[in-house]
């Protein structure tokens, strides 16, 4: 069933703004962005918008009140935003409003998304003056925000790198994290990822592969415990058979890493999703020893 956001002031039709929404830096169309971007650079967005008579008429706000055109700019796994806005003005006999919102590529990771909405005075219809106007009402915004994705479907595992003091998190070198709906069917892309600390002095060569080979030992370490603890919350609900199924069946599941994770360490996949949730040190400790014979068996 459809839901429809229900707002205490008057709005005006979709088709009462018209909007454009384009990449000023680097020069791309959003489709192509991934080939002229490099990991780091700053993103700069150009929005206008343009007012018809029919949103006045509609929003009965007087023409001499300020409305406002407000972009903003939303990266979800960075926990960062950016907004900038301007006010509609008059000009050849169009309302019309201009914005540019530059956007810090360091703190981007995994996706973008954009938003521009219109602002002002919006009217309730009260009969009481004190609360005949909603200040700053979202009068309009576009239907779906537009996607920017920032890294390839290609990759390999999921990884950005993005400030943790910006973004909220412990000053550590790195992060492994899971979505709230990492189940065993979905993506790897979409449901872990490893972020690396933009802070942390060490950031560089762990992206690059200059970092000692302990340290990535630890990481992939911490990746196999994260990646069969999110699994073992589901052995009740998918049983190891099932597991196993959805493995064979998609090799870019979350079961399918878990089953591939769970065969290097010399255990069943049901089995390192009861360590991982039973005994977590147990199973950190078989994995270090597994990656560390695995390093010396690469090294004759």
């Amino acid at each position: 069933m459809a839901i429809t956001e229900s707002r205490p002031f008057r709005t005006p039709s979709p088709q009462s703004v018209q909007t454009t929404l384009t990449l000023v830096s680097p020069t791309s169309d959003l489709t192509e962005f991934l080939d002229v971007w490099n990991p780091g650079d700053d993103l700069v967005l150009h929005a206008t918008a343009t007012l018809s008579e029919e949103f006045w008429e509609e929003t009965t706000i007087p023409r001499d009140e300020e409305v406002q055109l407000v972009a903003t700019a939303s990266c979800i796994p960075a926990r960062t935003r950016w907004r900038t806005q301007a006010p509609f003005v008059p000009a050849d006999g169009v309302w019309r409003a201009e914005v540019e919102l530059r956007v810090d590529g360091s703190e981007l990771a995994v996706e973008l998304l954009a938003d521009l909405w219109v602002v002002g005075p919006g009217r309730t219809g009260s009969s009481n003056p004190r609360h005949a106007v909603h200040r700053n009402a979202k009068l309009w915004q576009l239907a779906v925000p537009a996607s920017i994705p920032l890294e390839r479907e290609e990759s390999e595992f999921p990884t950005s790198a993005t400030s943790f003091f910006a973004s909220g998190r412990r000053a550590t070198a790195w992060s492994i994290e899971t979505t709230a709906d990492a189940e065993p069917h979905r993506s790897i892309s979409s449901s872990i990822r490893l972020y690396v600390n933009t802070d942390h002095e060490i950031c560089h060569q762990i992206v690059d592969g200059t970092a000692p080979d302990d340290l990535y030992k630890a990481i992939e370490s911490d990746i196999h415990l994260a990646v069969l603890h999110t699994l073992g919350k589901w052995r009740d609900a998918a049983p190891a058979d099932r597991m196993e199924q959805i493995a064979a069946d998609d090799p870019g599941s979350m079961a399918a890493l878990g089953a591939s994770i769970a065969r290097s360490l010399g255990v069943s996949l049901d089995e390192g999703c009861r360590l991982a949730r039973e005994d977590p040190i147990a199973l950190l400790s078989r994995s270090r020893e597994a990656l560390e014979s695995y390093r010396k068996s690469n090294l004759k």
